[in-house]
């Protein structure tokens, strides 16, 4: 297990860890929580896999673009900023899966981040 796998499987550890003591302190967690802890990333991509993931990013980067151009000039340049970030993640991610590199699932998971227009 490389070094990717071994900080992913630690982090849906730590998420397992966290929904096992929400839910023994009180019943109300949210499903999400719960599955999101029981989520097992898997050890390899198929090409199909791979393929999809690659798709999801770039529909990610165009939210990031949208919300990048209707904001660019605009009173929020931390939003701006943050799409700036974003896109320059799925990029990143985007060719690690192209050229079959490494790739951790948490790196997935910033990258399929779209920052909310809506929040500032």
């Amino acid at each position: 297990m490389g070094a990717d796998a071994a900080g992913d499987y630690m982090t849906q550890a730590g998420k397992a860890d966290t929904a096992i003591d929400d839910l023994s302190q009180h019943s109300d967690v949210p499903k999400s929580e719960i599955s999101d802890a029981l989520f097992v990333p898997p050890k390899h991509l198929s090409p199909a896999q791979r393929a999809e993931l690659i798709t999801q990013l770039e529909q990610a980067k165009v939210r990031d673009d949208q919300i990048w151009h209707n904001h660019l000039g605009g009173w929020d340049p931390i939003l701006t900023t943050d799409c700036t970030i974003q896109g320059e993640r799925v990029e990143r991610v985007v060719n690690k899966l192209e050229s079959e590199k490494s790739v951790s699932w948490s790196e997935i998971n910033e990258a399929m981040y779209v920052p909310n227009e809506n929040a500032w």
